[in-house]
């Protein structure tokens, strides 16, 4: 499955997604509307539902709070449904349609997923405080060993919400910078060519504004320099001629106390670069209370580079040693890259982790062998600083490890392949759905807590009623043949969830009558990095083939009857959607 690389609505969360999620459902399936029309006659035995019934309604199977004041009704009803909306708020009025009742469900903020009111988001504290939306080997657009290397990629990531994107840049034959992906078959193409695709689409989104929390978040380029000192000092003068007064400059790394907020960043481009010290005169001054990197970086310090040994030994090459220069180490002001201190027996107490702009950059591979051995260290590091988790090398196909685990030890950049939906893809379209690729962690995470996350118990069920104008996997050509069934799925460890199916239909429109699928009793889950995942798979011998799906973080499951919104299996947003009833209870 390759995701649309033009398509702003594709998954990966963020304002194309908000945009998106805001529109209102056009409910006109017959089959949909009879089930409305069900849970409409429960509440009337009339045409019309009286407003302090269906008030009743609302706060009892809803779960929406309706206070005394006139406002309730514009809360639940779309601004577009301006006549319902008046009617409800108007003296005297004491009922409602049943066009008005689909109205309320078809209005965005009513739907399973609750999204975000970009007026009350906190943009206001350190960077290392947020998860950030991040892709890996960001100019692919399909396989790593001989995909397209595209200007495309980077346009599509950027429309999709993506916050932290990977640059590869190697020395090109004809002196200029050129970008692809080492000791492969990809080809390369302009590292300006990218850099003005950075600088057009990262906050490209029109009608959004810095209150609205949408496409104005700081871009960070995860900056994977493989060329000579020659061609790094191009790289320098391209990226300050290309994003100008976007760029973060001006500021020695070694000066930085804390980290700046996302507000503070607004519409900036920041650079993660391999730290190189300063040459400075010696000087009888007292030293610096900051700690220093070592003066000679190992090469293994960069994101990509693990990855590059693979290759190279695939490729049966010597991989060349690089050593960044101060003119381009500089330009990493708050995103510093330093080399881990893996041999030091308490390498989190090392002096580097009191860098405050240091990054730490891990493969999932190095990740999860640390992690056994220091998953307290790391959690506890995490708070503060920045950690980068990418893919394995050989992961050639763009496929993706579950980035929940990561999430869950703080990592704030945890870098998927978005050139495929997969698991991954899904779970963090879940995370950043709305959200402008920012999203804050929950309390336990962040600097100054001392106690970890709230951990609850969680029961919850919901009840498939029906869909409407599913998307059919590529290979069915008539809707006689796609027999679809609901998968669902429940994400709320490192360990594989509990899951639950319907039974299998036939056709795009179809009932399955609020077949039951149940969680009870679930143990340990912290609601903000918990998800809910919905499949629909056509039901075939041999493998079922994916048709659609949608994933909801736990803490925005709306409950009550609700629609979700579906993604076809190339993560592109369709006019599919599924009414279900979600009851949920976090004790």
């Amino acid at each position: 499955m390759a995701t649309s690389t033009t398509s702003p609505h594709g998954a990966g969360g963020g304002v194309a997604s908000l945009e998106a999620s805001s529109k209102s459902l056009k409910l006109t399936s017959p089959i949909i509307r009879n089930e409305l029309r069900s849970i409409f006659s429960t509440l009337t035995k009339r045409d019309t539902l009286p407003v302090p019934a269906f008030r009743a309604f609302l706060e009892s199977t809803q779960g929406v709070s309706c206070s005394s004041s006139a406002d309730w009704a514009a809360r639940v009803f779309h601004p577009l449904h301006t006549t319902s909306t008046q009617k409800l708020l108007a003296t005297g009025s004491p009922s409602i349609t049943f066009d008005e009742f689909i109205a309320y469900f078809a209005a965005p903020s009513n739907h399973a997923l609750a999204l975000p009111d970009p007026r009350e988001k906190d943009w206001s504290h350190p960077l290392g405080e947020y998860f950030i939306s991040s892709s890996h080997n960001t100019y692919l657009t399909g396989h790593q060993l001989y995909g397209t290397s595209t200007t495309s990629g980077y346009k599509s990531v950027l429309r999709r919400g993506c916050r932290c994107i990977e640059i590869d840049v190697w020395d090109g034959d004809d002196g200029e910078p050129e970008v692809f992906h080492g000791y492969t078959l990809t080809k390369e193409i302009s590292f300006r060519d990218v850099c003005r695709a950075v600088a057009k689409y990262s906050f490209s989104h029109k009608g959004t504004n810095w209150e609205g929390g949408a496409g104005e978040g700081p871009i960070i380029i995860s900056l994977e320099c493989h060329a000579g000192p020659v061609q790094q000092d191009k790289i320098v003068k391209i990226m300050k001629e290309e994003w100008g007064d976007m760029l973060v400059q001006g500021i020695e790394p070694e000066d930085v106390r804390e980290l700046p907020s996302p507000i503070q960043l607004k519409r900036k481009i920041l650079v993660k670069s391999k730290y190189h010290p300063p040459i400075r005169p010696i000087t009888t001054s007292p030293p610096r209370t900051l700690p220093r990197a070592p003066t000679m970086l190992p090469d293994n310090s960069s994101s990509s580079d693990s990855e590059l040994e693979e290759l190279s030994k695939l490729a049966n090459k010597k991989r060349p040693k690089s050593k960044v220069t101060r003119n381009l180490g500089a330009l990493g002001i708050y995103c510093s890259s330093h080399h881990f201190p893996a041999k030091d027996p308490s390498p989190f107490k090392h002096a580097t982790c009191k860098i405050p702009n240091h990054v730490f950059s891990f493969s999932e591979k190095v990740f999860t062998a640390l992690h056994q051995n220091h998953s307290a260290a790391i959690f506890k590091h995490n708070r503060a600083h920045l950690m980068r988790v990418y893919p394995f090398g050989l992961r050639f196909s763009s496929s993706n490890a579950d980035p929940t685990q990561f999430w869950r030890q703080g990592v704030q950049l945890v870098a998927l392949n978005w050139q495929k939906c997969d698991q991954g893809m899904m779970l963090n379209e879940g995370m950043f759905a709305g959200e402008g690729g920012y999203v804050r962690k929950p309390r336990g995470f962040r600097p100054g807590d001392t106690e970890g996350p709230v951990r609850k118990t969680l029961d919850l069920a919901i009840e498939v009623l029906a869909a409407a104008s599913l998307p059919m996997p590529e290979d069915d050509d008539t809707a006689k043949g796609f027999k679809p069934y609901v998968k669902i799925e429940l994400h709320s460890d490192d360990d594989a969830g509990p899951k639950g199916k319907t039974k299998n239909r036939r056709g795009i429109e179809c009932s399955w009558g609020g077949e039951r699928i149940e969680f009870k009793g679930v143990p340990g889950v912290v609601d903000q990095l918990a998800f809910v995942r919905f499949k629909v798979h056509d039901q075939e011998f041999g493998r079922d083939d994916l048709a659609a799906w949608a994933c909801i973080r736990l803490d925005r499951l709306q409950q009550g009857y609700r629609f979700v919104t579906l993604f076809n299996n190339e993560g592109d947003r369709s006019d599919g959607h599924m009414l279900i009833k979600v009851t949920k209870r976090l004790y």
